[in-house]
This record gives structure tokens, C-alpha cells and sequence, in this order.
């Protein structure tokens, strides 16, 4: 029997195994949907078709024919008062490491091709302005059938009712968040087939920078030297070969004259992401704790303190080449401080350390590029508890502890950031399980993370993987040599145009970002926000996020139904209306 369903923007349909999952237990009698939207935002839902048959559903008004041969095409139209535009968007799955089929990627395709008893969501979005009129607007979704050559007929019909609150929600471009999701240009040149640092790499890039300014990101990645992070010890993969390594946007030569730098491409993105309002920081990776690995990637023998790797093409005999003395080091790392202040963004850059693990070894590589360039600060991701007590703000600018060290270091945390003049992020990775933002997690885990920054009192998050696709992301995302779950290494997907698509993550993501604008206001209101926290934080005790060794389940954490943050957003609708 051919079935559909309304389900709420933050259902995550799976299947496999020859069984659905959850489809007829949690939405299968949903003919209906009430939305809450303050102003500045949008509205979602979704609708999930369960076909008995092979078939062809379309979401933009017409109607294709299958190349599956004589099976019936469905239409979906929706239409609401009030005239507002509405978005309907095919949502395609991802295999978990568990083998299992879950939604992500969200599909520009104006019609998809159904597979009998597989699922088909559709995610429905209903952008609503600054100046939208407050009130409850009523909707309809009709879904249409018909085969080949017959009239179309109506099938099925579904309602659902949108009330806009008298709240503006604020530019997410302009909120105190302190997002910064690392970009991995590289990887999205090799991707869509373009060539580093090409004039169609830059337009390629720029819808991906697009929808990071779209989330209110506040960081511009900026490599510096070649493969910092080692290609993540890509290579430790021959079963899935997969291409990670990210190389300097600076251009090196050396002439009878001495060394020369280009930094027009480096110039070029800084002035990309500035366009689109990304210009809070500029962080420089490759200068310090560059990652070594067992396989030949320790780099060249220098007498430099860190492995920088700042490969140079010799005009003199054509041949290209790795700096191997400090000294000429030194100097590479001294204009790049004098382009930065002769640029005016001094003030932005921080020098970035991915994880250091020896806290003297980073020491040395801190005073040696203080001794260099010393208008640089500095900012440090940190898995290792022991740097939290090593390093004041007067030493490392910005700290970003990963959420063990956060439960671990709680006390100590809190009174660094009373006392701390630069910015506390704090971040997930590949740990914990939970909360998280992988194919496996419940999508409210991405919603959960800007609420749960606000309750921390952090001044934001950061994550390292928003494009660090392995080769074939939309066949197999899942890329476990490294202990990475699937959807550990991207927040969006490479389209086969050179456009990006964005997930069901990032559309939670920002709903929570969204979410933390408001906790924002409803603080500056004098609102208690502890019955805000409370819908969603089901403890007070920071230590409990310390996993494995709390023991804690995740509903004992916060929140996994995605109608209880739904219920915390109309409680602070209504007080900031009140």
C-alpha cells in the first residue's frame, strides 16, 4: 500500500537490512503539522513517501517520465496563504558504518526516481522575511498521480498551518557566535575537478563560503605550507583511497635574488569570505604542530623546532625544492607577518595548532614564532587536559577544548574565561559519541550545540570537517581507518555542477545557531533562561559529558526528541512577546 506521512524538519528517515526503521511507528499517522517561525527565518517540514511501487515523484510541477518503464509519476505541490515562496527539495541517504541508510543530503533535483518500499523524504522549506505579517497561515500539500498518458488525479492531501511570532531573529552574520567550521579548499578542487587556486576553483568556492556565511561562520582558514595535517594519514587507507591533503595557498620561489612569496591567492579567498561578512578572524595553519606520521611524511631535515614544510620552485634550475634552514624558514615566516600588517589584518590572524600532544615541544615552536614575528597570537584546538593549566590568554590568544577536556577541566575553565581576554570555543571531533554531529546522531545533537555553548557560557564552537570528503562521499561517506565515523569529515556535499548541497546536519545546525540569537535576547530581556535550558539540558553537572567515564546515556544528557527544542523555542517566542 502506498503511504505518506508529515514528519518535523529534524526527522531522520532510515532504512535497511530488508526493514524500514521507525517509518510506521513515529510518523506513519501524521496527515498533519502545526509550524512556529519568528520573522528573519523560515519554516520546515517534511513529507516521507512509502511507494509500493517503482515510480517517479516530482516536487518542481512537472512530470518526468522513468526510465524504470510503465510506473506511475506522483506530483507534490504545497501551497499556504500569505504568498510565501516554498521550497521542496528531494533528500537523498547516506550509509551509516552500520550499514544502515539514513537522510542527509539535501537535492536540488526537481524529481527523483522512487524505488519500491524505500522511502522518499522531502524536505519542505518556507522562507519568511523581516517584514512578514505575525499570524496563523494556513496550508495544504496534495500529492498527485497518474500514469503515462492519463489524466493526472488528486491522491492524497495533507494540511499544515504556519504561525509567524512578532520576533525578529537576528542576522545569523551578525550574531556574538563564534562559528568556525575549517575550511579544506583542496579537497573541494579535486571534488569538482578544478584546478588550485584556478579562477574556477574561486567560483566553485564561493557557494560553499556562501553557505558558511549563511550559518554566521566567523573564521577564514588560511594554509600556509604544505600538508599540515599529513593528508589526515590518508594513506593508512589502501581500501578506500581517498586524497586529504591540503596544500599552502602561498606561492614560493626562489631567483638568483633570494626567495619571493605570492600571496595572491591566499589574498584572494581572505577577500572571498570577507565579501559574504566572514572576517571576525583569520586563522594560519601549517606554522606549528604540523602532524608527523610512521610513512615518510615527517617532512624535510631542518633545524627549525617543527616539521614546516614550505616547498619553493628554483628558477635557477627549474627544480622544485623544500626549505631546509631555520634561517630561510625564518624568513618565510617574517614576511608572512609583514603582509599581514601591511594588509591591515594583523589584528584577525591567529596562528592555529591542531592538537598538540607535547606540551614542551609546542612550547619551543610558541617562543620561536613569537621570537620571529612577534605581532602573531596564537589559538589552539587542545584534546590533552594538561595545556589548559600550561597556557594563559597572554600566551594563547584563543582556546578550543574538546568536550572530554571541558567536563574534565570544568572549574578551571570557568575561571580562565573570567579572567581571559581572548575568545573560549570548545568542539567535537571523532569523540565523543555523543553529542556529535555524524550520520549517526540524532539530528537534535546538531541543534543541541549552540544551546549548549550558551549554557556553557563559551563564546562559541568549532568543528574541523565541514568539506574533508573521502573519495566518493555520496556513495561512501563511512571512512573508519582513521577512527572517523561517517559524516565525522563534512557538514555539506559535493553536487556534481560545482554547487554545494547542504544536509539535514547543517539545516539543525543552523536552527540551533538560531536558537542561541534567541537565548541571547531572551537574556538581555531578563528572562530565566534556566526553564529555557532545562527543555533540552537534562543536566546541570558539566562532568556528566565526560565519556566514556560518566556512563551517562544520551537522554540523560539532553534532549533526543526534536519536539522538546521546538517547545523551548515557543517558550522564548512567547516571553520575548509578552
Amino acid at each position: 500500500m502506498f503511504t505518506a506521512a508529515l514528519a518535523n524538519e529534524g526527522y531522520k528517515q532510515v532504512f535497511g537490512h530488508d526493514r524500514m526503521v521507525d517509518f510506521y511507528d513515529t510518523i506513519k499517522n501524521n496527515t498533519s503539522i502545526a509550524l512556529t517561525c519568528g520573522k528573519n527565518s523560515s519554516a520546515a517540514f517534511q513529507i516521507v513517501v512509502f511507494p509500493d511501487c517503482d515510480g517517479v515523484l516530482s516536487v518542481d510541477g512537472t512530470s518526468p517520465f522513468s526510465y524504470y518503464g510503465d510506473v506511475p509519476n506522483f506530483r507534490i505541490k504545497v501551497e499556504i496563504d500569505g504568498g510565501f515562496d516554498i521550497k521542496l527539495s528531494p533528500v537523498d541517504y547516506v550509509c551509516d558504518d552500520g550499514g544502515l541508510y539514513k537522510a542527509d543530503i539535501i537535492l536540488p533535483t526537481g524529481s527523483v526516481l522512487l524505488k519500491k518500499d524505500i522511502t522518499q523524504p522531502v524536505y519542505i522549506e518556507i522562507p519568511v522575511g523581516k517584514d512578514a505579517t505575525s499570524g496563523t497561515y494556513s496550508g495544504t500539500l496534495k500529492l498527485y498521480r497518474h500514469s503515462r498518458f492519463d489524466n493526472e488525479e488528486l491522491f492524497m492531501e495533507f494540511s499544515f498551518t504556519l504561525t509567524i511570532k512578532d520576533v525578529v531573529i537576528p542576522d545569523l552574520k551578525a550574531s556574538s557566535f563564534h562559528l568556525d567550521l575549517w575550511q579544506h579548499c583542496c579537497n573541494i578542487a579535486r571534488k569538482h575537478e578544478a584546478s588550485y587556486w584556478s579562477d574556477r576553483h574561486f567560483e566553485i568556492l564561493e557557494g560553499y563560503v556562501k553557505s558558511l556565511a549563511d550559518l554566521g561562520q566567523k573564521a577564514v582558514t588560511v594554509i600556509a605550507s604544505e600538508i599540515p595535517w599529513s593528508g589526515q594519514h590518508c594513506y593508512r587507507t589502501p581500501g578506500y583511497p581517498s586524497d586529504m591533503f591540503e596544500y599552502s595557498m602561498v606561492r614560493v620561489r626562489k631567483t638568483d635574488g633570494g626567495f619571493t612569496y605570492d600571496y595572491s591567492a591566499m589574498q584572494k579567498y581572505i577577500d572571498l569570505c570577507f565579501k559574504y561578512g566572514i572576517d571576525a578572524e583569520i586563522e594560519v595553519f601549517g606554522l606549528m604542530n604540523i602532524w608527523l606520521g610512521d610513512e615518510g611524511f615527517d617532512g624535510p631535515e631542518t633545524d627549525f623546532p617543527d616539521a614546516i614544510r614550505i616547498r619553493y620552485f628554483d628558477e635557477t634550475d627549474g627544480c622544485y625544492k623544500y626549505m631546509r634552514s631555520s634561517a630561510d624558514i625564518e624568513n618565510y615566516i617574517k614576511s608572512l607577518e609583514k603582509y599581514f600588517l601591511d594588509t591591515g589584518l594583523i589584528d584577525k590572524v591567529l596562528v592555529a595548532a591542531d592538537e598538540p600532544g607535547d606540551v614542551e615541544k609546542y612550547r619551543k615552536s610558541l617562543s620561536k614564532i613569537k621570537e620571529i614575528a612577534p605581532n602573531f597570537k596564537f589559538k589552539a584546538a587542545l584534546n590533552h587536559t594538561e595545556f589548559l593549566d600550561e597556557f594563559s590568554s597572554e600566551v594563547i590568544t584563543d582556546i578550543v577544548p574538546l568536550l572530554n577536556c571541558v567536563s574534565r577541566q570544568w572549574d578551571l575553565l570557568k575561571k580562565h574565561m573570567e579572567n581571559r581576554t581572548g575568545r573560549t570555543l570548545w568542539y567535537v571531533c571523532c569523540t565523543p559519541a555523543y553529542p556529535n554531529t555524524f550520520i549517526g546522531s540524532a539530528l537534535a545533537e546538531s541543534r543541541l550545540i549552540p544551546i549548549l555553548t550558551h549554557f556553557m557560557g563559551f563564546d562559541g564552537f568549532l568543528r574541523w570537517n565541514y568539506t574533508v570528503w573521502p573519495e566518493n562521499p555520496r556513495e561512501r561517506l563511512s571512512y573508519k581507518a582513521p577512527n572517523w565515523s561517517a559524516g565525522d569529515t563534512n557538514f555539506v556535499y559535493p553536487s556534481r555542477s560545482g554547487d554545494v548541497l547542504l544536509s539535514l546536519r547543517y539545516k539543525c545546525l543552523k536552527r540551533g545557531l538560531e536558537d542561541y540569537a534567541l537565548l541571547e535576547m531572551a537574556k538581555e530581556k531578563g528572562i530565566n533562561l534556566d526553564e529555557l535550558y532545562d527543555k533540552v539540558i537534562k543536566t546541570r553537572n558539566i562532568s556528566d559529558f565526560d565519556l566514556p567515564v560518566s556512563l551517562k546515556k544520551p537522554e540523560e544528557l539532553f534532549s533526543i526528541d526534536y519536539n522538546d527544542y521546538e517547545e523551548m523555542r515557543n517558550l522564548i517566542f512567547d516571553a520575548l512577546e509578552g
